[in-house]
């Protein structure tokens, strides 16, 4: 009766409907295609619904989408889930290209993205990914903007944006610049995010069992500055640029470790805060016409980023103002350069599209400092990928294959290790369009993943999970074995969408408890064992054309399952979700409103604990106003959490201790001229 409130409240309170980002029809960076042409299952998130909408943190941008979580470590932190597959089994792209981060290090570790001023966000979810070049066994997200332009700018544009949220005090200011000066295009942008702790219900928080009355989540603070500069010149062979990037973090840990070593000392508090930084230079171009060839595409990309964790006392003086001495900071590292390159093979507009892509990458990991659990890590990549598309007049065709060469240079103890792995992947979807409006996928995959340098060296504490972690140089490859299955229907304004898949993963690495305790800290290692994960995501909805405007009305539900081939659950899994979604979209006004039922988790793994459900209703209002013959205002008004639920993520290592935040409203403005 509850949730059946909430869905009626929510519909009355705008009476509005909007289409899911999936019937968006815009065109994908990732092959060129339109949604429309693409067999494989993906989601495009338009610009406009990223820069107009409320700052946050990546996860939680896109935990709407169906097959799509987010396992959180406070509000700065939420690194992606995509059917029930975390960590480095997703790969985040910034145009194409794999961010080079520590989030892989850390559940405490956020996403080194910018998402200001971006084109659109790209979703593939599982092992079909693999068909952009780049993909993987979970999926990949691919973040675009325009910072290199490949087509030449009309005009010149400004954005500035101000932003207020009232659950954190935040606020947010951005600015971007495109345009043509002389024949050669420029780009800049810039946002700088303030975020004090945010707020949670009361009772939310639980340590030790126990709840806490605290209504604000110490710690849970964020700063942040980035820029990014870019320039291209497009002529007739093709065109050439290079973009210059810089991101600044500074945020609170809301939970840590080793925080229980100073319960009950009232003459100090410790504040855990990790500081990133990090710089990055891209050079990106194509040639066309070359022969035998269609295009001859290439990048460069070098990466420099720093992440320290420090504790620092705030020690209470007499006169009630406080010293901050900071003490035994650990730094993690990634230095690193990539070089690919693609060439197009063939008509790419004829239907039969084909190119082969060569990656070559270096990779320098580092842990510097008092939690210096794995010594320096040196890894090598090579990849080398075929990929076909091809329309027939009975079935569409897509085929990839790949060869991926990894090579980590690590130590264990006083041990050096050269870790060397070759892995062959492949992925297959086949598409009809048959009669009635309805379209059918089959995909079918077997796609390798080497093992990440934490799984192979991790060696000491790990205090952002409270916990002792042990890696192990014997781990072997883990194998995906996917089946993928897809209907899509659509007539007279109805709408289906169903997926259901099956993937076998072979060797797959989890952490498993030991079940000893060293310094009071459970030890685990990470082991290999078979799994299954088997699970679904259906959404049926109607679109209606009105004088009022474009109606849209959808429901959809996921589910994933995760068990070991011998028996039990694989940990963390996400829990079953259902999403309601409404909008009107009007000539200059867009409503917009989610409720998302997350469901109680209580098929646990190991020294799991159940997880309860709760109910998210979110809403976003977006309107513009013209001003004169080229300036436009738009006003944007959201809400989070309106029944202000204790909500807690399930797939997150402190889901007790950093549950979500709570009710939240925010405004933002934004001038284009």
């Amino acid at each position: 009766m509850k949730k059946s409130l909430y869905f009626i409240l929510c519909f009355a309170f705008l009476n509005v409907l909007y289409a899911m980002d999936e019937e968006v029809i815009v065109t994908s960076s990732l092959g060129g295609a339109t949604l429309a042409e693409i067999d494989s299952p993906i989601f495009v998130i338009t610009g406009d619904d990223i820069n107009y909408t409320g700052s946050t943190n990546l996860g939680d941008s896109i935990d709407y989408l169906l097959g799509v979580n987010s396992s959180g470590f406070g509000p700065g932190v939420g690194q992606p889930i995509i059917r029930g597959m975390g960590g480095t089994r997703v790969r985040i792209l910034s145009n194409g290209k794999l961010v080079r981060d520590v989030s892989g290090l850390g559940s405490d570790h956020l996403n080194d993205v910018d998402v200001n001023d971006l084109q659109q966000i790209e979703v593939v979810r599982g092992p079909s990914s693999l068909l952009y070049s780049n993909g993987t066994m979970g999926g990949i997200i691919n973040i675009v903007d325009q910072t290199i332009a490949n087509k030449d700018f009309e005009g010149n544009d400004f954005n500035i944006g101000l932003e207020r949220q009232t659950a954190n005090m935040g606020t947010t200011g951005s600015f971007s610049y495109k345009g043509n000066v002389g024949g050669i295009n420029l780009t800049y942008a810039l946002k700088e995010v303030n975020f004090e702790s945010h707020e949670v219900p009361s009772g939310a928080i639980i340590h030790e069992g126990s709840p806490e009355a605290e209504t604000t989540l110490a710690n849970s603070d964020l700063a942040t500055f980035s820029q990014k500069f870019g320039l291209s010149t497009i002529e007739d062979w093709g065109y050439f640029g290079f973009s210059l990037g810089k991101i600044e973090n500074t945020y609170g840990i809301a939970f840590h470790g080793e925080e229980e070593e100073h319960e009950g000392e009232e003459e100090h508090e410790e504040r855990i805060q990790a500081d990133t930084s990090s710089e990055n230079v891209t050079i990106e171009g194509a040639v066309t016409n070359l022969s035998g060839l269609d295009k001859l595409s290439y990048f460069f990309q070098a990466n420099d980023y720093s992440f320290t964790e420090g504790h620092v006392e705030l020690h209470h003086e007499e006169e009630g103002e406080e010293e901050e001495e900071e003490h035994g900071p650990t730094t993690f590292t990634n230095e690193s350069f990539e070089f690919g390159m693609k060439l197009d093979i063939g008509n790419q507009d004829g239907g039969n599209r084909q190119n082969v892509t060569i990656n070559v990458s270096q990779e320098d990991v580092a842990i510097i400092g008092e939690e210096a659990f794995m010594k320096p890590v040196d890894s090598q990549m090579l990849s080398v990928g075929y990929f076909i598309c091809r329309e027939l007049d009975v079935v569409d065709l897509d085929f990839g294959v790949r060869l991926d060469q990894v090579n980590r240079d690590g130590a264990i103890g006083n041990t050096l290790h050269d870790i060397s792995e070759s892995d062959l992947s492949t992925a297959l979807t086949m598409g009809w369009d048959l009669d009635n409006n309805v379209g059918l996928t089959l995909g079918i995959s077997s796609v390798a993943r080497a093992p990440s340098e934490i799984e192979l060296f991790m060696n000491g504490t790990h205090l952002a999970a409270a916990r002792n972690e042990f890696g192990s140089v014997n781990l072997e490859s883990e194998r995906s074995n996917n089946l993928d299955f897809s209907v899509s229907y659509e007539n007279d304004g109805y709408f289906v969408n169903a997926s259901v898949y099956a993937n076998a993963v072979d060797n797959y690495i989890y952490i498993k408890n030991r079940g000893t305790v060293t310094s009071g800290r459970p030890n685990v290692d990470y082991k290999q064992a078979d799994a299954d994960f088997n699970g679904y995501e259906v959404e049926v909805g109607r679109s209606f054309t009105t004088n009022n405007g474009d109606f849209v009305i959808s429901y959809g539900r996921d589910e994933v399952v995760g068990t070991f081939s011998s028996g039990g659950n694989v940990p963390r899994i996400t829990p079953i979700k259902n999403v309601y979604r409404f909008a009107l979209e009007q000539e200059d006004v867009t409503y917009d409103i989610k409720v998302m039922d997350i469901q109680k988790e209580d098929d646990i793994g190991f020294g799991e604990s159940l997880t309860d459900g709760y109910t998210m209703v979110d809403f976003d209002i977006r309107r513009s106003f013209a001003i004169g013959s080229d300036e436009e205002l738009v006003l944007s008004v959201f809400g989070r959490n309106l029944m202000d639920e204790k909500a807690r993520n399930h797939t997150s290592f402190v889901k007790n201790e950093v549950p979500l935040a709570g009710r939240n409203f925010g405004i933002k403005l934004n001038f284009n001229f």
